[in-house]
């Protein structure tokens, strides 16, 4: 009965696939579209529409609530982000409905959007992919929503690898239909993902577009899952503290002027709150920075921190951080051979070189601290970088040098107290050397 299920679906499948081809040779679809399950920009901005419309509902009455959220659900007859909805009518259970029903009253309570995602992940049946998708978009709301707290952040990295989890096993079982008939007696549960890809490119059988897709799809989860391994275990050890982006709201300049004057506490314990603030933030971002889905918040939750301590490098580091994993994410979809990823790849590593020059200018030259260290032996290593895969960015010749002479600049101050620069220094003055005489 499953296996008709799975080639019934597979039937599906098959059909979509002429489609996909179609539209391809017509228009070259398939050469700027990205793959769909990892679309994450396209589930952002998913995130931000519900958040945008959580936050004009919040002052809403009750009634008034109710009426757009359940007009919002109507309207689509699948639900909503914004009350959960989505979830309660893909999953019927009490609990699920209780919970519901507690969000859509509150639609800021964090404490049940995790409790939920929390009950839905113990449930163990077999739910569609868009299921966990949703369930990620739900984890990730209450982050954006401003609640920063170990329960949201563990529930957001562990929907995310639930959700990838989900995509390599949907496309097992469909591989798995295509292998059936040739692998009559082996027990098909215990070939591995990995295996069924090998065995799917050795055929002889030319492998069509829609399951050369599939395939791709695969191998780029499959390193995002690698990429996520210490993900949950690094949540609970860094995330032991709660916060709120409206303590950084706090931070602020005008703000922090206004309680100053108002004479509320001693400037010390200003000091000690804002420290402890900052510490919690940057122990947030790390995680943050981490899942693709929470990027748009995590460069917010940044930006708040430049306008905090403008003139610290830290901030503009952090920012540059975040830009170079968007980096690699996208470098390992070209690895992959996912071309729609190329047109980002530029301006993605433009944004990360920014940040990191406003970092150095920031940084100490003379005695420089631990940060100033860490800023100076970054730069470095992304100037090098950046002439190594000048060709894979689209990098001009008279930019990539810039970006030499500045990595040098930063070396030459690290390498006369620390031999560990010392080749990173003459890397630096050979790639100096060759740009400068194609220049």
């Amino acid at each position: 009965m499953e296996k008709e299920k799975l080639i019934k679906s597979k039937g599906v499948i098959s059909r979509g696939k002429r489609g996909v081809s179609n539209k391809a040779r017509k228009g070259g679809a398939r050469a700027i579209k990205p793959i769909p399950n990892l679309n994450f920009v396209k589930i952002q901005r998913q995130v931000i529409q519900a958040t945008e419309e959580v936050k004009k509902l919040r002052n809403f009455s009750f009634m008034m609530r109710m009426r757009k959220t359940i007009l919002a659900a109507d309207s689509t007859d699948k639900g909503t982000h914004i009350d959960a909805s989505i979830i309660g009518i893909q999953i019927k259970s009490k609990a699920v409905s209780s919970l519901v029903s507690k969000i859509s009253s509150d639609l800021t309570s964090s404490a049940a959007r995790v409790k939920l995602v929390r009950t839905v992940m113990q449930d163990k049946r077999d739910f569609p992919l868009s299921l966990y998708r949703n369930l990620m978009i739900q984890a990730a709301l209450t982050i954006y929503l401003g609640d920063i707290t170990p329960a949201t952040l563990q529930i957001a990295g562990q929907t995310y690898r639930l959700y990838l989890e989900k995509i390599i096993s949907t496309h097992k079982k469909g591989l798995l239909v295509v292998q059936s008939k040739q692998l009559k007696n082996v027990n098909l549960d215990v070939i591995s993902v990995k295996d069924l890809i090998k065995m799917e490119e050795d055929e002889e059988r030319g492998v069509d577009e829609n399951e050369a897709l599939v395939i791709q799809e695969i191998k780029i989860t499959l390193k995002l899952l690698e990429y996520t391994d210490s993900l949950d275990e690094d949540t609970r050890d860094s995330i032991t503290m709660t916060m709120h982006l409206d303590e950084l709201h706090d931070l602020s300049s005008k703000h922090r002027v206004k309680s100053l004057f108002a004479g509320s506490g001693s400037t010390e314990s200003t000091k000690n709150k804002h420290m402890l603030i900052v510490r919690k933030t940057l122990a947030a971002l790390e995680v943050i920075k981490r899942i693709p889905v929470l990027q748009p918040i995590g460069l917010k939750i940044i930006a708040k921190l430049q306008e905090i301590d403008s003139k610290l490098p830290l901030p503009y580091l952090i920012e540059a951080r975040f830009h170079m994993q968007a980096l690699r994410i996208l470098t390992l979809r070209i690895v992959m051979k996912e071309f729609s990823a190329r047109p980002s790849l530029r301006p993605t590593f433009n944004k990360a070189i920014v940040a990191y020059h406003k970092a150095l200018k920031r940084a100490l030259l003379s005695n420089p601290k631990r940060t100033d260290i860490i800023v100076l032996s970054e730069f470095a290593q992304v100037s090098y970088y950046a002439y190594e895969q000048r060709k894979i960015l689209n990098l001009a010749n008279h930019g990539v040098l810039k970006i030499l002479e500045m990595g040098k600049k930063a070396v030459d101050v690290l390498a006369p107290s620390n031999r560990v620069y010392i080749k990173q220094q003459k890397d630096i003055l050979s790639a100096l050397k060759k740009m400068k005489n194609l220049d």
